[in-house]
């Protein structure tokens, strides 16, 4: 595996280059000309606490009327794992992750160019990681892209960086250079080895189409079937290892070319889920297949939507019905939507849209509707977009993102025998 030393982590460096004042690059997603703006991409420890807002300003759920609520500094959908949550804000031209546990304690930041906004986290084993782009700083066109992962917890360099194609693509360790066809388009992705950063697979070199890596599983499809494999059965016998399933396209009417996969609504993590986790497949927003990613199992079908509650395992689907399923599939209710959409889920409710634009809260075992809000409250609605299994939540407010948090819960020594 060959891995480049990105200089741009010396500050030396970035000083230089800030006085020439004449070099310019392409920054991972970005294809324009642009300086390249001063920042320190290797992540601080902070173990601060996040500050609190000010509850008066915002209109809270019921359900997040006692615990904190912080504000990290948010501007993109937050991402979680193994009880820690990362996302970004940026700042002129630099954009600033942090990951912040359930309690609200900042654990660290790293400094990245606006346009490298891409990332992931990814787990291995029992070890979860935040992947996140950078400029190549070694090369001569001072344009590639690379990729580095750190323990999502403290930080520290796990792998990286690694030269990537591209941006980041998703879902999970997938980067592609992006083409000048429509938006959106891409060239040929490449699926990175969560516990290594090694590339396992190469669309160019394997002839196969990659649909995301979800957690240490790689979905593959050619023109005959869907494949899930281990990522580290494809780091030892590449495609030729044994899949965990293959499901034809003719099973579904699918086509290749335009079959996509997306994680459900909610804060995905399977080292929580008492079940397994599941990925919406298809070729139609309106018309995906609802799978189990160990089993290829079918959970449903002819749907737009889906989200799982952590806390108690139950489904709500969104198809031509509102559907509830509970944790061994039998269904809980069943009536028409008219237009609904998931925002949230968590703590044994679901968050939807109507087609008016309304918000509205559905307990997810008996389907019934909640009150979400105190009618008397003012400020600006906070909308939950995911909650954990332990309580913490996140919620997006004009375009920000803030954290509901969890007390810690401090474990008793172990008695003496």
């Amino acid at each position: 595996m060959q891995q480049r030393r990105n200089t741009a982590y010396s500050p030396g460096w970035l000083a230089g280059l800030a006085l020439a004042g004449l070099l310019t690059l392409s920054a991972c997603g970005n294809t324009d000309e642009q300086t390249l703006p001063q920042y320190d991409p290797a992540p601080s420890v902070l173990e601060t606490p996040a500050p609190e807002v000010d509850r008066q300003t915002f209109r809270l759920p019921l359900q997040f009327t006692d615990p904190p609520v912080v504000d990290p500094g948010w501007q993109t959908p937050p991402q979680y794992g193994d009880g820690v949550f990362l996302s970004a804000e940026h700042a002129e031209d630099v954009l600033t992750f942090r990951a912040v546990d359930s309690s609200g304690t900042l654990l660290w930041e790293a400094d990245r160019p606006l346009s490298c906004t891409g990332f992931t986290i990814t787990s291995h084993d029992d070890l979860h990681y935040a992947v996140l782009t950078d400029i190549d700083a070694e090369v001569q066109s001072l344009g590639n892209t690379v990729a580095s992962a750190y323990d999502l917890h403290t930080g520290e360099l796990a792998w990286g960086p690694i030269d990537v194609p591209g941006p980041h693509n998703g879902p999970g360790t997938v980067f592609a250079a992006p083409t000048e066809q429509a938006m959106g388009a891409s060239d040929a992705k490449v699926v990175l080895d969560p516990a290594s950063g090694d590339i396992i697979v190469n669309e160019r070199e394997h002839k196969v189409k990659v649909l995301g890596e979800f957690h240490g599983t790689v979905l593959t499809v050619d023109a005959q079937a869907i494949q899930a494999h281990r990522a580290a059965d494809l780091a030892t016998g590449g495609l030729e290892a044994e899949p965990l399933w293959t499901v034809p396209l003719e099973d579904h009417g699918w086509t290749a070319e335009n079959l996509t996969a997306r994680s459900p609504v909610g804060l995905p993590d399977p080292s929580e889920a008492a079940t397994s986790p599941a990925v919406l497949l298809g070729t139609d927003d309106t018309d995906r297949a609802l799978v189990d990613l160990t089993s290829a199992e079918v959970l449903a079908e002819g749907l737009s939507d889906a989200g799982q509650d952590p806390t108690s395992q139950s489904w709500v689907m969104l198809g031509e019905t509102l559907t509830g399923y509970g944790p061994t599939g039998q269904i809980l209710y069943d009536e028409p939507n008219d237009g609904l959409e998931v925002r949230g889920i968590g703590a044994a409710m679901a968050y939807l849209e109507n087609s008016d634009g309304d918000l509205e809260a559905r307990n997810v075992v008996t389907g019934q509707i909640g009150r979400a809000y105190d009618p008397d409250d003012t400020g600006t609605l906070a909308v939950p977009t995911g909650i954990t299994a332990t309580g913490a939540g996140i919620l997006e407010a004009e375009g920000r993102y803030y954290l509901a948090t969890v007390p810690t819960v401090e474990q008793p020594e172990p008695e003496e025998p």
